[in-house]
């Protein structure tokens, strides 16, 4: 009986391996997660690159502005003390400070203009009116970059004089070979440090670019944020269109705001200003920028310009 009974056995284990072909046979395992797509090479390059532009550009503007102003005053204080020996940089008429320093805000304004529109086109879902908004703040920029260099000029002339006497403006008297005695406000530190400042607000937009992503990518983002159908699609495509073309835009940018750093550098260590000169044009663009984005863009008033990345999404929080 017990042979039996193990026989039974075993024909009942070896009979419980065979499928009941009424239960499907390609269920998948449970407990285990798909396998993930390899990463591009490409897609890797940009991620890295975008986390080094994010590094430089991202960095809070209040330090920025402590760093800058610290090094006009140490700068220029080290410039008085040691005569800094003489380079292709210390020549006022090198390449870079012609073509790049002197054209500063033409640089600034075209690729920031291209980083706004493309920017605010997606976030603000298509709207061309609040894209306009978004795109004043540049002329609010071109207002104080034109207001004060001009400025600096009127001031020159108004409180300085010629060793010949019979001039009476500065241009005429350096063409005339003679030396102008003035006050002349470094128009360089003023137009890099308010060119970086500006950079500095407008990037902060970016930091969340892939959260806007996710968010547009929410199937409830319409009833969550009062949007038409419409709206959502339009915002969608323009991510998935315009976001290679802001990542290029935004290398552009970091490159560009590195080099404007290295020559604000440049501009306080050697003798192209004193330091009053220097410490005066600084704390006017700090000014500027203090005016801009501390006060003015935060009025709330449909004819001035609006903060960046102030939209109905709202992905990304001002920092107040």
């Amino acid at each position: 009986m017990a042979g039996v009974q193990g026989d039974g056995e075993r024909r009942r284990s070896s009979t419980s391996n065979v499928r009941d072909p009424r239960y499907p046979t390609n269920s998948k395992p449970r407990g285990k997660k798909p396998i993930a797509e390899p990463i591009h090479l490409g897609h890797f390059l940009m991620i890295v690159i975008m986390k080094i532009c994010r590094k430089v550009l991202l960095i809070d503007t209040s330090v920025k502005i402590g760093l800058y102003l610290m090094g006009v005053l140490i700068g220029s204080v080290i410039c008085d003390l040691y005569a800094m020996p003489r380079n292709f940089f210390s020549d006022k008429h090198n390449f870079l400070n012609q073509y790049f320093v002197k054209l500063g805000w033409g640089w600034t304004f075209s690729l920031m203009a291209a980083f706004m529109f493309m920017t605010s086109f997606v976030y603000c879902c298509g709207d061309l009116n609040k894209v306009r908004r978004h795109l004043m703040r540049l002329g609010v920029g071109t207002f104080w970059w034109y207001s004060c260099t001009n400025m600096f000029v009127f001031v020159n002339n108004a409180v300085g004089v010629c060793t010949l006497s019979s001039i009476k403006d500065s241009r005429e008297c350096e063409k005339a070979g003679k030396s102008w005695m003035g006050f002349d406000i470094s128009g360089h530190v003023f137009l890099l440090i308010h060119c970086l400042l500006i950079i500095s607000e407008e990037m902060k937009c970016f930091k969340d670019w892939t959260k806007l992503k996710d968010i547009l990518n929410d199937e409830t983002i319409a009833e969550k944020k009062r949007l038409t159908a419409s709206e959502v699609s339009q915002a969608r495509t323009s991510h998935k269109q315009l976001t290679p073309l802001i990542q290029i835009n935004v290398i552009a940018i970091t490159l560009l705001s590195l080099l404007f750093e290295f020559m604000l550098l440049i501009s306080i260590v050697y003798r192209f200003h004193t330091l009053s000169q220097k410490v005066f044009a600084a704390f006017i663009a700090v000014g500027c920028w203090f005016i801009n984005y501390r006060m003015l863009y935060r009025t709330k008033l449909d004819v001035l310009p609006c903060l960046p990345g102030e939209c109905v999404i709202n992905y990304y929080k001002y920092d107040l």
